[in-house]
C-alpha cells in the first residue's frame, strides 16, 4: 500500500487543475447556498434548518459524483497511460484506492460551505453538536459510496461521458427507489432497501444506526473490489 499516497497526490494535482472539477465545485457551492438561503428564515429553528440542509447533498451528489469520477480511469484508458501505470510496481488495489481517496478528499472540499452554514446556524440559536456530527458522518459515508460507484463505472469504459451517464443512471434509480417503491415486496422492496437515502435519513436527525453504517461500509468495499476486479480482467485480456 506504499504507492497509495503517491497516486492520491498525483490524482489530486490533476483534479485541482481540471476545469470540470472547478465547475462542479462552484456549481455545488452555489446550489448548496441557494437551498440554504431558501429555508433560512428568522422564525425557523436552527436545528430544523440544519437537518434540512444535511439532506441537500443526497440530491446534489447525484450530478456531482458522475462528473468527478468519470475521468478517473476512463481517461487513463483512453490515453493509454493506465497500461503504463500497471507496468510499474503498482497493484490494481493501490490504483483504485489512490484514485478513490483523491476524489474523496476533493469532494470534502465541496462541503466546506456546509461547515460554514453549520457555524452560522450555531451562532443564531441553540444547536446540539450530536446531530451535526452525525450529519457530517452521514455526508462522508454517502459521498464515499457515490464516488466508489462512479469509480467502478469509470473502469468499465474509455469514454468519460459514457461513464458519467452510467453512474448517473444507477444513482438516479437507487435514489428514486426510496421514494417510489413504498412498502413494495420482492425485487422492488430489495431495491428500496439498497437505496442510499433510506440509510442516510437518520444521520441528519442525530441517529447513527450501526446497520446503516454497515450498509455504507459494505457497499463502498463492494464497489471498490469490483473496480479492482475490472482492472484485473482488463490486464488478463
Amino acid at each position: 500500500m506504499v504507492n497509495v499516497p503517491v497516486i492520491t497526490r498525483r490524482e489530486l494535482n490533476s483534479l485541482f487543475l481540471s476545469p470540470m472539477a472547478y465547475v462542479v465545485l462552484t456549481g455545488f457551492a452555489l446550489a448548496q447556498g441557494i437551498r440554504f438561503a431558501r429555508v433560512l428564515e428568522p422564525h425557523m429553528d436552527a436545528a430544523w434548518v440544519a437537518e434540512w440542509v444535511f439532506r441537500t447533498p443526497v440530491d446534489l451528489l447525484i450530478v456531482a459524483a458522475p462528473l468527478l469520477t468519470m475521468g478517473l480511469l476512463a481517461s487513463e484508458r483512453a490515453a493509454g497511460t493506465l497500461e503504463t501505470m500497471m507496468t510499474a510496481p503498482v497493484t490494481e488495489l493501490e490504483v483504485v484506492l489512490g484514485k478513490w481517496c483523491a476524489v474523496l478528499v476533493f469532494a470534502m472540499v465541496m462541503f466546506l460551505p456546509l461547515l460554514a452554514e453549520m457555524g452560522f446556524l450555531g451562532m443564531q440559536g441553540q444547536m446540539d453538536l450530536g446531530p451535526v456530527l452525525a450529519g457530517l458522518m452521514g455526508v462522508f459515508l454517502l459521498t464515499a459510496q457515490y464516488l466508489a460507484i462512479g469509480l467502478f463505472f469509470s473502469a468499465l469504459t474509455r469514454v468519460q461521458v459514457a461513464a458519467a451517464i452510467m453512474t448517473f443512471a444507477v444513482l438516479l434509480v437507487l435514489y428514486s427507489a426510496w421514494f417510489f417503491a413504498g412498502a413494495a415486496q420482492g425485487a422492488a422492496g430489495l431495491l428500496r432497501y439498497l437505496s442510499p437515502p433510506g440509510h442516510y435519513v437518520g444521520f441528519p436527525q442525530g441517529v447513527v444506526d450501526t446497520r446503516d453504517v454497515a450498509y455504507f461500509v459494505i457497499t463502498i468495499g463492494l464497489f471498490l473490489a469490483l473496480t479492482v476486479r475490472a482492472l484485473q480482467l482488463r490486464q488478463w485480456r
